[in-house]
């Protein structure tokens, strides 16, 4: 419930806090000619500059002071009325210029509250408000990022005076909203592209575009609840399917403990309707009243650490808590009419007996089998363990898979980190160079000294508003005209303004990429697919062998989407509804590998892109590239941030998986074994009259069932292993890449190792329960 009401949250947020359609950040202020361009375009374009600066504060103290850094970077914002509205949790909006209202994510995780003071840009401010802003729902620095920041970087806001008195650089990004809602991707693409065009008609330089669906800071968390929704419905099935089968368990030995007076009331003119409706009052009693209890546990109480799963790494609005009757069905209504069904079919079909097999107790066919002859030569101890194996051998196989249900919840929770950790190797592996630039447009790294004053000359011309052009000499702006003269207006590539040595350019590597999608099996909907454009021979991609006319596909992209050798693979580019259909010519790269490759030159042709089209470098050494045209640059460094975002996630869920399953262990494992001792009640009650100590009891009883539990621990571990191999991967469908399970046999004999120690607690209990079992049982008579 908890997971399904953020999912609302996050859905109604755009309508709820008017959150942005995208957004624009230029050089310099935008004339109003550009910004009413745009508008006329069909949006509504607000002002949403920042400014960067460092914030300080005294350190935390005590026990999270290592975690806890006393400078962060801030972007500071002026208070919104009209896009992207704050939502507060704590305090109010800033009312004076020494006021600020900062980020509730970051503030959580450096103990800041309201009325905290922080230095901002030098200047003293007060915290009056801990809010959260839609439009930064994660904590990107940089949208192109690839894991979000919440230690060292936040956001703020302030009035229009404590704004303007931060001495830090304008940074002129505009918010735009669609006056016609709910634009698809390539509409939303199509409208990217005329704002770029309105932009650029009216002397306004854009560095950076981007609509709401391609800024990581708005759709992470989206993405990331929306994905976990399928794992929680799986671990809901599996405790739906453990449910029924303690129900099952519970309901016969319940009605087998009842048999003899089952059998006197059926003797003595009882319906069998009457009985029925006897036996089920209790359970449906007991049943709903349980789920009334469930419910107001969890609604009051065990909500709140799954609400912080996401919210102490998402920025989202307060949290509500919303009705879903999908919810409340699948929790609630299926167990308690499981457990109706399963009391009901059970007592129904026991009732089929006569009231004589009630009351010899033979309402099994496990009652009425010959007994096996066993060895004499075995020892008595032997015989005896092996006859109370053979004589509860249906309930040691329940046993069996009951440990083998909660086992494989236990192994589902200790894999999960493996699991994440084998992918971010894999992500490791598959990088071909230290650094891979992809560039927002082709940028020449091999040029001259003077084919880099032009190029420098020429941005200085287009990002230089008009007012400083004008005040500038007329002997400097003739030479920057010059100089930006021998740019060629009309070409696609521009020269870098920054030097690289001659070593460094020789090793870099031209390549071309491109971001399409595939259909995943079954209805789990799209995998993003990087498709890559690289050169012949290539010194980074050296295991890529590329085939004119064909693809080569990752290893993880294979596996997830069911491709092969020799079959077609169907892309679609979601910005503009076109597909492409390509024939498989091989595979490469890890399990984790979700890249198609290309010829450079085919790729070129297939997008309809120029000749000599790039817009990427590999490298092994950093290279100087004008940060203007660089989105982003990938390094093992990155790969190390992408695995601790994932640990950080992943941890908590997997902390609650291990927890959960240990308590339906220790559940699962004592009612199932109990049912061993109450059948064999009348055995022990005769040991005791013969003369049996309660520790040799022990040793024979508790032993058996010990033996028991032991070997099925071990015995369902391939079971386990095949099942969760294809649990895993149904997991993990809905998430971008492919998951290879890999579940290390340290885990395996730490799962064994909790089962015991499990059972052992359950043992002491059964120890006890041996120990009040009465004299006077062997005294009844049976028949």
């Amino acid at each position: 419930m908890a997971a399904s009401s953020i999912e609302r949250i996050v859905a109604d947020m755009p309508e709820d806090y008017r959150m942005q359609d995208g957004q624009f950040t230029c050089a310099f202020e935008a004339p109003d000619e550009a910004i009413e361009a745009v508008e006329e375009l069909g949006v509504s374009v607000e002002e949403e500059f920042s400014r960067e600066a460092e914030m300080t504060w005294e350190g935390a103290s005590g026990d999270d002071a290592a975690d806890s850094a006393d400078s962060a970077t801030v972007r500071l914002f002026k208070e919104r009325d009209t896009f992207d509205l704050a939502s507060y949790a704590e305090g109010e909006a800033p009312d004076s210029p020494d006021e600020v209202a900062l980020d509730r994510v970051f503030c959580a995780h450096h103990d800041l509250a309201v009325g905290d003071t922080v230095q901002i840009g030098g200047s003293a401010f007060e915290i009056s408000g801990i809010c959260t802003l839609p439009d930064y729902s994660s904590l990107f620095e940089d949208p192109s990022d690839f894991v979000f920041n919440s230690i060292t970087f936040t956001i703020g806001m302030a009035t229009p005076e404590g704004f303007a008195s931060v001495d830090a650089p304008l940074t002129y990004t505009y918010a735009y909203r669609a006056d016609e809602a709910g634009l698809d991707r390539a509409e939303a693409a199509d409208l990217l592209e005329d704002i770029a065009t309105a932009l650029h008609e009216n002397r306004a330089m854009p560095t950076s575009l981007m609509d709401a669906a391609s800024n990581s800071a708005i759709s992470y968390a989206a993405d990331d609840v929306e994905g976990d929704q399928l794992m929680w419905e799986v671990m809901l099935v599996l405790l739906i399917v453990i449910m029924a089968f303690v129900f099952v368990v519970l309901a016969g030995s319940s009605i087998e403990a009842e048999s003899a007076i089952i059998g006197t009331l059926l003797a003595s003119g009882y319906r069998k309707r009457e009985l029925v409706a006897h036996y089920m009052a209790l359970p449906a009693l007991v049943g709903i009243l349980a789920a009334v209890a469930g419910n107001l546990v969890g609604y009051q109480v065990l909500y709140a650490p799954m609400r912080d799963l996401y919210y102490n790494s998402y920025s989202l609005p307060p949290f509500e808590m919303f009705w879903n009757w999908r919810v409340f069905f699948m929790c609630t209504v299926v167990p308690v009419v499981l457990l109706v069904l399963v009391n009901l079919v059970g007592l129904m079909r026991k009732l089929r007996c006569t009231p004589l097999e009630f009351l010899r107790r033979e309402t099994t066919k496990r009652s009425r089998r010959r007994g096996v002859a066993l060895p004499e030569r075995l020892p008595f101890t032997a015989r005896f363990r092996l006859r109370i194996l053979l004589c509860n051998l249906p309930s040691f196989l329940t046993l069996f898979c009951g440990i083998a249900f909660a086992s494989l919840l236990l192994v589902f929770g200790l894999c999960m980190m493996p699991v994440v950790d084998h992918y971010a190797e894999n992500l490791k592996s598959d990088m071909v160079a230290e650094h891979q630039y992809i560039l927002k447009t082709p940028v020449e790294i091999d040029v001259d000294e003077s084919e880099r004053v032009a190029q420098a000359a020429a941005e200085k011309l287009s990002m230089t508003p008009p007012g400083e052009l004008e005040a500038m000499g007329a002997s400097e702006l003739i030479q920057l005209a010059a100089d930006a003269s021998r740019v060629d207006p009309d070409s696609d590539v521009v020269w870098n303004t920054l030097a690289n040595s001659d070593e460094a350019v020789a090793q870099a590597e031209k390549f071309a990429v491109a971001s399409l999608e595939t259909a995943r099996p079954g209805d789990f909907g799209m995998e993003d697919v990087s498709m890559y454009g690289i050169q012949q021979g290539s010194a980074y991609w050296s295991d890529v062998d590329t085939a004119e006319g064909s693809v080569v596909v990752g290893r993880g992209l294979a596996e997830k989407c069911g491709l092969s050798i020799g079959g077609n693979v169907e892309l679609s580019d979601p910005l503009s509804d076109k597909t492409y259909e390509l024939r498989i010519s091989g595979t490469c790269g890890s399990a984790s590998n979700m890249n198609a490759y290309l010829p450079i030159a085919e790729f070129n042709r297939l997008f309809g892109n120029a000749d000599g089209y790039f817009n990427g470098y590999a490298s092994d050494m950093p290279l100087a590239i004008d940060a203007l045209y660089v989105m982003s640059d990938l390094t093992p460094d990155a790969m190390d941030k992408i695995v601790a975002q994932l640990s950080d996630s992943m941890g908590s869920m997997t902390g609650l998986l291990v927890a959960l399953a240990a308590i339906i262990y220790v559940v699962l494992m004592y009612l199932l074994t109990k049912t061993v001792i109450d059948r064999s009640a009348r055995s022990i009650s005769y040991m005791k009259v013969f003369g049996y100590r309660p520790r040799e009891v022990n040793r024979l009883y508790i032993r058996s069932i010990t033996i028991t539990v032991v070997a099925s621990l071990l015995l369902c571990l391939p079971v386990i292993v095949l099942f969760l191999t294809w649990l895993v991967k149904f997991v993990f469908m809905g998430y971008n890449g492919n998951f290879e399970v890999v579940i290390p046999a340290s885990q395996l004999v730490l799962e064994v190792c909790v089962g015991i120690v499990c059972y052992v607690a359950v043992a002491f209990l059964h120890v006890r329960h041996i120990r009040n079992v009465p004299l006077s049982i062997a005294l009844k008579a049976q028949e």
